[in-house]
């Protein structure tokens, strides 16, 4: 009864569609959809399947090194905060010098009443664009692969 159970249930299971990865045509447009999502998804969060392998390996650092615990990045680095609201979102972009094959997004908006500047930076493999790093420029200059590998600098 249970092999037919099992084989019943993987049946099913293979008829239900998988997981699309996510697939990145156009930066700076992906920015933009992300921003609006931020705007208006009470929970949202991105797929974990935009990192280049460089990221996506520093993300998993950062959890390991947790221990199931709050991990070096404690807030949203798309809104630079653990909480927002969101105004003002312009994005921009352009190729990086001399290349087809990375990109600079820059995301200007307010959170709350806070300007904000954060330039993400993507790179174009085999596999579309991915997001490879993430800076902030603003009042809170930071890094994201540097806090996900060494945490907050405080030298002031």
């Amino acid at each position: 009864m249970k092999t037919i159970l099992g084989a019943v249930a993987g049946a099913v299971l293979a008829l239900l569609p998988a997981q699309a990865a996510t697939t990145i045509d156009d930066p700076v447009s992906f920015v933009r959809s992300v921003y609006h999502k931020l705007a208006t998804v009470k929970d949202y969060s991105d797929p974990d399947d935009i990192y280049t392998t460089h990221l996506a390996g520093l993300f998993a650092l950062d959890k390991k090194d947790a221990g199931g615990e709050v991990g070096r990045l404690d807030f949203d680095f798309w809104a630079n905060g653990q909480d927002w609201t969101l105004k003002g979102v312009t994005v921009t972009g352009h190729l990086a010098a001399g290349t087809k094959d990375r990109e600079i997004v820059v995301a200007k908006f307010d959170n709350g009443d806070a300007p904000q500047r954060i330039e993400f930076y993507f790179e174009k493999g085999k596999n579309g664009w991915k997001l490879d790093d993430a800076r902030s420029t603003g009042k809170d200059d930071w890094t994201l692969s540097l806090i996900l590998k060494y945490g907050w600098v405080d030298d002031k």
